[in-house]
């Protein structure tokens, strides 16, 4: 996803419906997802469901909006064809599910497309509305990795207590990542019982480091425009729609997270990160260390507000060393010699303004491939 692909929300009458049309046209978000994206392209030619995409809130992606209302209507219990076609509704799927990018049989999907069209026609006010009052809040449980993997490259220079801060939190879930267990390249980290267990692939000869040398946590604390309740049914059932259908296993991994957070709920403010990060950076101790946090958030900004959104973060670090992880762009520029795995880098900030990309990852944490950051 690049920042052009975001729609701009101020745009109405036929210009918005045709760059709709192409986002859905051209949708490499849903390169792991042969449903979504066969049915984006019926999308992209029938107005009245581009009509309905452009209800998605200002720095949302529509396509994650409409495909989540969808999703959200189908699993509340609807009875309808298009079920058979969702391995989330049928319990099975008529792709193959090996690897991480199901191929679909010839044919498997024919009926699809006329088959969402009748679908929404017939919930067409339950899906205006989840798509415009809900944000695209996806949780994937596995970036808990590119965070682990960040407080333990920091930990190498500096083993202080810190203050977490997530922008962007959700229902929470990353800020309990020390309650679940990691698997990479050979090795197990964390907590070897926990319901919870992240496995990644390690594309590298090179040793994977100790990731349970870890900073000592004083707080953790998130910060979200709509926090999600890991306890609420209606929130759960809500993240549960954002994973793609095939992903089982996401979903699985998101559902044993929720139930962890629910327990232990996580402090998550309400409101916009530029205006709570300097409350919060008075409300926390000086001289403490402050590690922030975004994965994918940045880019649901709108784009005249995101040096307003960095601005915020760095009021963090007025009065604190800040360290800035994030994890929302390909690496730039790529040092690999020759690339072929196309992904999204952790980027970490240092105090003196340094930046650093430590790993390139797939989207999901479907595998890691370490630049900066090694034994």
């Amino acid at each position: 996803m690049t920042d052009a692909t975001v729609p701009d929300q101020a745009e109405t009458g036929p210009d918005q419906l045709d760059r709709l049309a192409r986002m859905f046209a051209h949708a490499t978000e849903f390169d792991t997802s042969p449903l979504y994206t066969e049915l984006a392209a019926t999308v992209a030619d029938t107005p009245a469901l581009l009509r309905l995409a452009t209800l998605a809130r200002p720095g949302q992606y529509p396509t994650f909006a409409f495909f989540g209302a969808v999703q959200a209507v189908l699993l509340g219990g609807a009875d309808h064809e298009l079920a058979l076609f969702y391995r989330s509704a049928a319990g099975a799927s008529p792709t193959s599910t090996s690897g991480a990018s199901p191929v679909p049989a010839p044919g498997v999907y024919a009926g699809a497309g006329p088959a969402l069209i009748d679908f929404v026609a017939h919930h067409e006010d339950e899906i205006s509305r989840l798509i415009s009052t809900r944000l695209v809040q996806t949780n994937i449980v596995k970036r808990s990795l590119a965070l682990r993997i960040g407080l333990a490259t920091i930990t190498r220079t500096m083993n202080k207590p810190v203050h977490l801060i997530e922008v962007g939190a959700s229902a929470g879930i990353h800020l309990r990542f020390y309650r679940y267990g990691y698997h990479l390249g050979g090795r197990r980290f964390g907590e070897p019982d926990s319901p919870v267990q992240i496995s990644a692939l390690w594309h590298s000869s090179a040793p994977v480091p100790d990731l349970d040398v870890l900073p000592p946590l004083a707080s953790t604390t998130g910060i979200d425009l709509n926090p999600l309740n890991a306890a609420d049914p209606a929130d759960r059932h809500w993240l549960e729609a954002l994973v793609f259908p095939e992903n089982r296993h996401q979903a699985d991994l998101l559902h044993h997270a929720l139930d962890v957070v629910a327990t232990d709920p996580p402090a998550i403010h309400r409101g916009d990160a530029i205006d709570l990060c300097p409350l919060l950076a008075r409300q926390l101790p000086p001289d403490e260390p402050r590690v922030v946090f975004h994965a994918v958030t940045r880019l649901h900004v709108p784009k005249d507000r995101r040096p307003a959104f960095d601005a915020a973060i760095d009021s963090l670090g007025e009065d604190a060393p800040l360290y800035r992880l994030s994890l929302e762009l390909p690496p730039g520029p790529d040092p690999r010699p020759q690339p072929a795995r196309p992904g999204i880098a952790l980027t970490l900030r240092e105090p003196d303004g340094r930046s650093t990309d430590l790993i390139v990852a797939e989207g999901r944490l479907e595998w890691v491939e370490p630049l900066a950051w090694s034994s």
